[in-house]
């Protein structure tokens, strides 16, 4: 049986179609092909999977995929962090949303829209184009927790402010299979066909393939850090996962656009914690 899903993607649709039998087969078959349906579906690095040959979700490699990107837009703070952290952050930002494409900006735009919509446009206002201005003023305080929480840090040390953003980075995107299981088993309603899809397609070994990733890269950033930065992890998954509770129960359903909300609330939760914790 052939499924459709698509999803929003720099302004266009993307469809993907995938096989169920295929969908159970490919994680085991190839772990490195889920890997490259984990970047393919989250960035917009090219990894020559087309959109129409996406066969998985790809969520076992959120974890991995995540720490990545951190490690990726982690360069900045490196090279200028020390003299310039407010720069740097900014700039560690900008990265970022360069490899992801803005994708769960826009989904954090369009849910915030729909939570400030009238009763009964919440669905239009979610699926507009065009970004109200819950969704816009959603966009600029997360990033600038983001950016005055990674400037704190650096303004500290580098290395930490270079450990809290892979670590974010990572559990942030580790977390969403996790939800998506979890809201399954527990009946919350998928909406939307990319959250619908992949509410039902992503397995519980995939979650805890991800979920045992990011612990893996805590561990390793303890190296670092020391105690504070399993603290960090463990204070920022907790807020983090209040935070998108929060948003997903006002929402009443789990779509795409909250997937997309619910890793900027995570990723900016854990980099809070870190500021915090200091």
């Amino acid at each position: 049986m052939v499924r459709i899903a698509s999803r929003r993607l720099t302004g266009r649709r993307t469809i993907v179609r995938h096989d169920d039998a295929l969908m159970r087969a490919s994680p085991a078959r190839a772990p490195t092909a889920e890997l490259r349906a984990a970047i393919a579906f989250l960035t917009r690095i090219p990894v020559g999977v087309a959109g129409d040959r996406l066969v998985t979700t790809g969520a076992a490699g959120f974890g991995l995929l995540g720490a990545g990107l951190g490690l990726v837009a982690a360069l900045p703070l490196l090279i200028g962090g020390p003299s310039h952290p407010v720069l740097a952050a900014v700039a560690c930002l900008a990265v970022l949303a360069v490899l992801d494409g803005g994708l769960h900006l826009d989904g954090l735009a369009d849910t915030f829209d729909a939570l400030a919509a009238p009763d009964g446009a919440a669905e239009r206002a979610r699926t507009d184009p065009r970004a109200g201005t819950a969704g816009v003023a959603a966009i600029v305080i997360v990033l600038a927790l983001d950016g005055a929480a990674i400037a704190e840090i650096g303004g500290r040390s580098t290395t930490t402010a270079v450990v809290a953003v892979v670590m974010a980075a990572c559990l942030s995107r580790a977390l969403a299979p996790a939800v998506a299981v979890l809201g399954r088993a527990t009946g919350r309603r998928a909406a939307g066909r990319l959250g619908s899809w992949f509410a039902a397609e992503t397995t519980a070994v995939q979650a805890i393939v991800s979920l045992v990733t990011a612990l893996v890269v805590i561990v390793v950033a303890t190296e670092w850090t020391g105690v504070r930065g399993a603290i960090t992890a463990i204070g920022g998954t907790i807020l983090a996962s209040f935070v998108a509770s929060v948003a997903l129960r006002a929402r009443g359903q789990i779509d795409g656009d909250g997937y997309g909300a619910g890793i900027e609330l995570s990723f900016a939760a854990i980099l809070v914690t870190a500021a915090l914790i200091g």
